[in-house]
């Protein structure tokens, strides 16, 4: 797209023009490639008009901008016009400029506008705002891509303190941004596996690392050499299910991740259309799935030429695949070999520690058998060895015991008088008995009765004592207990009847909360089943909608195809026949969208609406439908927020509960249509809407009102009280429907024998600028007379009979049953203008096949039809770019018509509807 006149090739004065503007208006000389563009752009087609009427402060901040090296960007006016120099330039990327000149902002950066419309919208309270490193995702180099700015956003000031536009001085980061990320993620890979003591520890950590919602690394996966079995075994994943890549790999195989390639060739292996090749891959940061991944050999650090296996990294939708973005890859590449190396080396340290450890463990276990807590002290009463009992025990290292150690798990208040003991036995050189209190490895101070011996060298030699330790707490604890079991005996015996009365009155306090609770999780449990039941019913009606649509679209192509045949004949009987068969399938259409309405599942396209507005306009249809024996009145509120509602349904909405109010009152009576503002609480019932606030529209008729058992059933599908024939059941659950899937909910309020009112609540939607209007395209002027179709549709009849249908209208038609035999059609033919695909088909999906087709020819237009309402994918669709089944004739040749005359970009971007 390109900016009204701006790549306008000069004429014969142009340059006269440009100079008379240069010497009239010096705030617009200078400045670069920019300066000459604002020179030459003619700006009568602007927001903004000629430059001589622009204001003072508008030509100061122009001058400014165009004169400063730094980036720097004017937003003019409430359309935030967009005025900026060349430094600011490179920003725009290869797609915005120099279209971006003059136009308003939220046009050039619709995607984007989210965050910097309401910056934009706060400078006009005067408030000035500054950003760092912010995401913007911008569409500026053909996709979406990540990047990041710090910006300030500041007023621009008339001379009399009138706000007019917005400065915007602004400096990417992206590539710190990245820079900083990107080191984060090796500095984690290299301190998470330094530790890591064995291969397949180390590969947990790498892929913990790897998996860590990194946006450069969306999904990885990790094979190693088994040099025992000669293959390649997977060693981790993250972001890839396991039945989407082998768990074994030969060196000769040719895997679909090419592992085995990348590694006997020794370098790097790109993968493409990932999506084709094993589905969607999404990850977890990005909503796009990934399409790209590279296969970089892991080499073996200290053998020349040999690899321990192999990495594959998805590439991040959002980035391109540029140097620094690989080198960061082969980094990772890098750290992964260091990290195989250094495990491996520590596994084999480990082997050779652990042979050791059990040469010495046989020895210790002939001293470390014994059922007690052995020491053994030098001459000098310095203990030199503990046994494992207890070191087990205390919890403490042999290091921490020797010498005076142990002492530190005695308990102060016996430490003195042990040392004492011990002391004395030692320059007696006799044996002694002590209790003591030793702290146990939980921290809890045990008893403990200590024995120690004098040892001796068979040559008399005095060499120190040898002693045992044991636990006596147990015992010490059972005779505690026992004389406290005494004393609470007694103790008891006082005071029995009193702790019985005590337990009889907290047993009867239980027991009523008991009952309390089991009421509330009956209510609960009720709500609960009919909420089950009618989400049933619904997944039911949204399964079923596909193939009755599917089925009614042959019936109705077929039935107008036969009146067309049949309407210069003369046989009245079977033309009336004919026409009984299309109106019974348009009746079933029309019962598949009630249905669908019910279940939730239909396409709304809701807008802020003055609820007053719509009631008022439909005030005369409302008149007629209730008849002359019923009186219409409307109560309206005075200031209504506005509803955010799809229009069309609210008017049927309106209808359906004017209809069933007109038959409750059977022989006259007032009909009331109410609106209201209404600030709701939390729901008591299934139907009521969540607490907030709402626009209530509420519809009283003075009526025979429900009784229990029928207001009970009021909601669930096909249930009536009208005599056959005179109702589908349908009404009040289409109008549950529409209002849940629009946000809010329903509420009845009746008295048998006095009337009805049905409260309906819609959210109040959110305060914005007025949205920019854009020109609907459902009826082009000067559309193609014919045009040639590829139809893709799975269902054999359907395809056949949308194909007559063309050919009928003057199409040529070109047919494919799959997404494979589509794209065989598009690469044999060149001359086909228009795309017509099933959205649900099995295998390549519609919006897959469209995705493939845009990436062949980018400029092909491509509309979708379907039978099917349940898709959140459906829902991101434009709606001049759907058309449903079943459909006409005349119908299939205005979409087609429509779509041809449409000139918007041809990227698939261009087929997804704006976010609100």
């Amino acid at each position: 797209m390109t900016a009204q006149g701006a790549d306008a090739e000069p004429s014969d004065t142009e340059p006269e023009r440009v100079d008379i503007i240069t010497r009239t208006f010096q705030f617009l000389a200078g400045g670069g490639e920019m300066g000459a563009l604002m020179r030459a752009h003619d700006w009568t087609r602007s927001p903004l008009g000629p430059p001589e009427r622009w204001p003072d402060a508008l030509k100061m901040a122009v001058s400014i901008c165009l004169n400063s090296r730094f980036p720097m960007l004017i937003w003019w006016g409430p359309d935030f016009v967009m005025l900026y120099n060349d430094a600011y330039r490179p920003i725009l990327g290869m797609t915005k400029h120099p279209a971006s000149l003059g136009r308003p902002g939220r046009v050039i950066w619709p995607e984007t506008w989210s965050i910097t419309g309401p910056q934009l919208d706060s400078i006009w309270q005067g408030e000035a705002t500054w950003s760092h490193d912010v995401l913007l995702p911008l569409d500026r180099n053909n996709y979406l891509e990540e990047a990041y700015f710090t910006y300030s956003y500041s007023p621009i000031k008339h001379a009399d303190g009138r706000i007019g536009g917005v400065f915007t001085a602004v400096t990417e980061t992206t590539e710190r941004v990245l820079g900083e990320r990107r080191l984060r993620i090796l500095r984690e890979l290299a301190s998470q596996t330094a530790e890591a003591r064995t291969v397949e520890h180390a590969s947990r950590r790498i892929m913990d690392v790897l998996g860590a919602n990194n946006p450069d690394i969306p999904v990885a996966l990790l094979y190693l050499v088994d040099e025992e079995r000669s293959v390649l075994q997977v060693a981790g994943a993250c972001g890839v299910p396991a039945e989407k890549y082998p768990a074994e790999v030969g060196f000769d195989d040719d895997d679909p991740w090419c592992v085995a390639r990348a590694i006997r060739a020794a370098e790097p292996v790109l993968l493409d259309y990932l999506p084709f090749r094993f589905g969607s891959l999404t990850g977890t940061v990005w909503p796009e799935p990934v399409k790209r991944a590279l296969v970089l050999p892991v080499p073996r650090l200290g053998v020349a030429g040999a690899v321990c296996g192999a990495v594959v990294v998805g590439i991040n939708p959002r980035r391109a695949l540029d140097d620094d973005y690989r080198g960061f890859l082969e980094l990772v590449a890098g750290h992964v070999a260091t990290a195989m190396s250094n495990a491996r080396a520590t596994e084999e340290e480990r082997r050779r520690t652990d042979e050791l450890v059990r040469l010495e463990a046989r020895f210790r276990d002939l001293a470390d058998s014994a059922p007690v807590m052995i020491w053994l002290s030098d001459p000098g009463g310095l203990c030199t060895w503990f046994n494992r009992p207890w070191l087990v025990f205390t919890g403490r290292g042999l290091e921490d015991e020797l010498g005076e150690g142990w002492l530190a798990g005695v308990h102060p208040d016996d430490r003195s008088r042990c040392a004492a003991v011990y002391r004395s036995a030692l320059d007696q050189r006799e044996p002694f008995r002590v209790e003591f209190r030793l702290r146990r490895h939980d921290g809890e101070w045990c008893q403990v009765d200590d024995t120690g011996v004098p040892h001796y060298a068979a040559d008399g030699a005095f060499l120190g004592f040898i002693g045992s330790c044991v636990d006596v707490s147990g015992a010490r604890r059972f005779e505690a207990a026992l004389r406290k079991s005494r004393e609470d005996l007694l103790r008891l015996n006082e005071t029995l009847e009193t702790r019985v009365a005590e337990r009889t009155e907290d047993i009867a306090a239980a027991n009523r909360q008991l009952l309390a609770q089991i009421e509330e999780r009956e209510q609960v449990e009720a709500t609960l089943r009919q909420m089950q039941r009618l989400d049933a019913v619904g997944q039911l009606t949204s399964g079923v909608a596909h193939d009755f649509n599917n089925l009614l679209t042959v019936i109705l192509g077929n039935a107008s195809y036969l009146e067309k045949l049949w309407a210069e004949a003369d046989d009245p009987k079977l033309m009336r026949r004919i026409t009984h068969i299309r109106i019974a399938a348009e009746r079933g259409a029309k019962l598949i969208a009630q249905l669908l309405a019910f279940s939730r599942r239909q396409r709304l396209e809701p807008c802020a609406l003055d609820l007053n507005e719509t009631v008022g306009k439909m005030h005369e249809l409302l008149a007629t439908t209730m008849g002359g024996g019923i009186e219409l009145e409307t109560v309206l509120a005075p200031t209504p927020w506005a509803a955010l509602v799809d229009p069309t349904q609210l008017e049927l909405v309106v209808l359906n509960l004017a209809i069933n109010a007109r038959d409750a009152m059977q022989v006259g009576g007032r009909l009331t249509v109410r609106t209201a503002n209404v600030v709701r609480g939390d729901p008591q019932r299934p139907e009521q809407p969540a607490a907030g606030e709402y626009v209530e529209l509420a519809v009283v008729d003075t009526g025979t009102g429900m009784a229990d058992e029928v207001l009970a059933k009021a909601f669930e599908p096909f249930f009536t009280t009208k005599t056959v024939g005179k109702g589908s059941g349908l009404g009040l659950s289409q109008v549950l429907g529409f209002a849940k899937q629009s946000g809010g909910g329903v509420a009845i309020e009746t008295v048998a024998g006095q009337g009805t009112t049905v409260r309906v609540f819609f959210p109040r939607a959110p305060v914005t600028d007025e949205a920019d209007a854009s020109a609907s395209p459902d009826a082009p002027a000067g559309a193609a007379a014919s045009a040639c179709v590829l139809v893709v549709d799975d269902d054999d009849d359907v395809r056949h009979i949308t194909a007559s249908m063309l050919e009928g209208l003057g199409h040529r038609v070109v047919e494919a049953g799959s997404g494979g035999a589509a794209l065989e059609r598009l690469a044999a033919r060149d001359d086909i203008d228009i795309a017509l695909i099933d959205f649900a088909m099995p295998g390549m999906s519609g919006l897959d096949l469209a995705r493939e087709a845009r990436m062949r020819r980018p400029a092909l237009p491509i509309v979708f039809i379907t039978g099917y309402a349940d898709s959140t994918v459906l829902a991101g669709v434009r709606h001049e770019h759907i058309l449903r089944k079943p459909f006409l004739d005349v119908d299939l040749d205005r979409r087609i018509r429509a779509t041809l005359a449409n000139t918007r970009a041809g990227s698939l971007d261009a087929l997804m509807s704006t976010p609100r």
